[in-house]
């Protein structure tokens, strides 16, 4: 980078002399936060401010992000900046390198389809999806015939994935959390 030269000059008798020079070293811009942004995005903003940007994985991994990973943290030092992502759709860890947080599955099994989805609700909003209700016996469909019961007041039987299982981006992203259902007054399987 060519920095803007200021040199002092003297004029004596018609001769010039050049007597120093300095460089503008201005401060090198301060980058707004870019938490949460796609790191591609936070990217293009370090190149727009005149900056140079690097990445690494915010969790405990050793991987190499990508232009959809999401920014958790950065720091500047001058005119770089060093971006902390995680994978999208991964939950940024408590500090650069710690393990990333996964949400953990409750144990919803013995109670009813609404005390369920109550239990559910932190897991729904992230993984932005519902639990499937599944019938716990064999050609039982919770939601065929309104007369045996309300969905939300039939019992759970069983649950996939179980208790304690960390929904990481393989339940964010291919399978379905399945409560296995039966209607009231109706012992499980």
């Amino acid at each position: 980078m060519r920095l803007p030269l200021r040199a002092s000059v003297l004029v004596l008798a018609g001769a010039v002399a050049m007597v120093g020079c300095t460089s503008d070293s201005q401060p090198s811009p301060e980058l707004a936060s870019q938490k949460g942004r796609v790191l591609g995005a936070a990217r293009e903003q370090t190149d727009l401010a005149g900056l140079t940007s690097s990445a690494h994985d915010a969790g405990s991994g050793d991987r190499v992000p990508r232009a959809d990973w999401s920014v958790c943290s950065q720091m500047q030092q001058g005119r770089t900046v060093e971006f902390a992502a995680v994978e999208k759709g991964e939950p940024c860890p408590s500090e650069d390198g710690k393990p990333v947080p996964w949400l953990k599955m409750p144990d919803v099994t013995g109670v009813t389809v609404s005390g369920a989805r109550s239990a559910l609700t932190g897991v729904e909003n992230t993984l932005m999806k519902a639990p499937r209700l599944v019938g716990a016996r064999r050609g039982v469909n919770p939601y065929a015939d309104p007369a045996e019961g309300e969905p939300d007041s039939w019992m759970v039987c069983s649950q996939r994935p179980g208790s304690g299982t960390a929904l990481d981006s393989r339940w964010q992203a291919e399978e379905d959390i399945e409560l296995h259902v039966t209607q009231p007054g109706t012992p499980c399987p």
